[in-house]
């Protein structure tokens, strides 16, 4: 076997482009690379010339050309074996040459693989360098076809496996069930992916919660680890709230310190997403291989979009659970706020005939005591331990009344948009998917506010449901939540509806307790809100919307 090369080779810059000369007739290889050194071509030829078929197997076994002619008759056999035995689907360009112009045989190595045919002959050979420059672009554009179809193919079955995830979580999936079928289309979806999990980072942020895991974390699922003990892929990605790809654990020293993720498991690959939510990170989603592996592009953009799509699952989750606790903390608070109302009017409207009920009884001890008769001793006493009785309950309402009258609540720097947001988000319910049209105004440049947060979100709460139920009726169903600072050192929340309005006549009274325009009204929230806004040192009214409609009114003063 012989290795040709032509003078500009080792002049050139470019690489040289590798040809494999199959021709067992001198003669005729030395006419082709002769052709081949003085064709102006820009990238010169490195010629190997193999006399044989076993000479051409060992060259194959060491070296792919980017081109070979192959010589059907040799020696040793056809070259169309070669073809056949070696290469199967052929990774390289291949040109079949024959001394016979026989159709049959020309037809048999073009389908054994070859990409051409040339007969041997003085102006074939002048020509073999063209033949080869076609060759090789013809290949080249196969190549490149084969490359494109193949991406597109990867490139759906990408977006299936989101539109799959995507519906899933719109039909309302349960978490941990869409977390282990993300995963595990993920890992089937990017073949190269041996082991694939989502850890949720908890609200101490301090540990992490496998969520979902394929390969050797399926059986790990459910634990908590804490983050100072994972892989510094996994901390820097948490740390960082970037993307970050190692291509090689075993020798990337980026993060300091060795690889858990090679050591413990046997990963050489990995690719760490952060599962970001528009103010936090939430955890991460992490992609690992057994063997170096370079995502391209589309890789990584369709790994971002799993991410992005079990970021938006873990965030509706933490949401939906902010909302279950915001809802019974409301409850409570209307709980609380209602009995503070009707223990007063409790305290004030039984407290009468308890009184009576003691005096009965003593007025009884005083006729009994006077009649001097030893045989009612056991009646005195029973009556005694009634009017026990009678006064620890009088006692114990009291208390309750006094507590209603002085209880303290706890206050704190609040963001008062989002104490607006969440209230109303909660009052309004089913109400954002049907017809009402729903519009929030709310002013970027709020200071926080030095409130009761559950009290400010009861009050508007209570507005923002009344205003739904105004609109039942109502043929525009707009419904406008404002914020605003005002030149008083206050700020002012607006529940503006278009509903049928109140009536000036009770524009004055619809505040006072027990006073409703409702017919199963209880008269009960808004005056409670009235008093919750004036204990916060802030105003409660009402106005008329221009158009029709009614405006609920409240501010809350600003402090320093």
């Amino acid at each position: 076997m012989r290795d040709l090369s032509s003078p500009k080779e080792k002049s050139s810059s470019l690489n040289p482009i590798h040809l494999l000369l199959v021709e067992d007739e001198e003669s005729h290889a030395v006419l082709i690379q002769r052709v081949l050194q003085k064709h102006p071509s820009r990238q010169p030829f490195h010629v190997t010339i193999a006399g044989s078929l076993q000479e051409a197997r060992e060259h194959l076994r060491t070296a792919v050309p980017d081109l070979a002619i192959i010589d059907i008759h040799l020696p040793d056999g056809s070259g169309i074996e070669l073809l056949t035995a070696e290469t199967g689907t052929p990774s390289f360009p291949i040109i079949a040459m024959t001394s016979h112009g026989d159709e049959k045989i020309a037809v048999k190595a073009m389908k054994a693989g070859a990409l051409d045919y040339v007969v041997k002959s003085e102006a074939a050979f002048n020509d073999i360098s063209h033949v080869v420059e076609r060759a090789l672009r013809q290949w080249h554009e196969m190549s490149e076809r084969k490359r494109a179809e193949k991406e597109l193919r990867t490139q759906a079955k990408q977006l299936m496996t989101l539109s799959h995830i995507s519906h899933q979580i719109l039909s309302g999936r349960e978490v941990k069930a869409l977390m282990r079928e993300a995963v595990s289309l993920t890992a089937r979806t990017l073949k190269i992916i041996k082991g694939a999990k989502v850890l949720e980072l908890l609200p101490d942020h301090k540990t992490l919660l496998l969520r979902a895991g394929t390969g050797r974390w399926s059986s790990l699922v459910g634990q908590t680890i804490a983050v100072a003990d994972q892989d510094p892929l996994i901390r820097h990605v948490l740390a960082s709230d970037e993307v970050v790809f190692v291509e090689d654990l075993r020798t990337d020293k980026r993060f300091g310190g060795s690889s858990l993720l090679f050591e413990r498991y046997g990963y050489i690959s990995g690719i760490g997403l952060p599962l970001s939510s528009r103010e936090d990170c939430l955890g991460i989603l992490l992609a690992c291989s057994e063997q170096p592996w370079l995502p391209n592009n589309n890789d990584i953009s369709f790994l971002q979009s799993v991410a992005n799509t079990l970021a938006v699952t873990l965030e509706g989750k933490r949401t939906a659970a902010r909302m279950r606790r915001l809802q019974n903390d409301l409850l409570q608070a209307n709980q609380f706020s209602t009995l503070d109302e009707f223990g007063a009017v409790l305290a004030h409207e039984v407290n009468q005939p308890i009184t009576a009920i003691i005096n009965y009884l003593r007025a009884c001890q005083q006729i009994i005591m006077s009649a001097k008769e030893p045989t009612l001793q056991t009646i005195l006493e029973l009556m005694d331990k009634g009017v026990g009785e009678a006064e620890r309950a009088a006692s114990i309402i009291h208390h309750l009344r006094e507590s209603a009258q002085t209880g303290e609540t706890v206050r704190g720097y609040e963001n008062l948009n989002t104490t607006v947001y969440d209230a109303s988000q909660l009052a309004l319910g089913e109400a954002v998917d049907g017809d009402i049209v729903v519009n929030f105004e709310l002013s970027p440049r709020l200071p926080p506010l030095y409130i009761n947060k559950i009290q400010i979100q009861q009050v508007v709460f209570n507005l923002v449901r009344n205003a739904v139920e105004a609109l039942a009726g109502a043929g525009e169903k707009s419904l406008t939540i404002k914020t605003a600072s005002t030149q008083n050192h206050t700020v002012e929340v607006q529940v503006q509806d278009m509903g049928p309005g109140v009536d000036s006549l009770y524009q004055d009274k619809i505040f006072k307790r027990r006073f409703s325009t409702k017919k199963a009204g209880m008269g009960l929230g808004l005056a409670i809100s009235h008093s919750i806004i004036k204990t916060h040192r802030g105003d409660l009214w009402v106005s008329t919307t221009p158009g029709g409609g009614a405006t609920f009114h409240f501010t809350l003063p600003v402090t320093s």
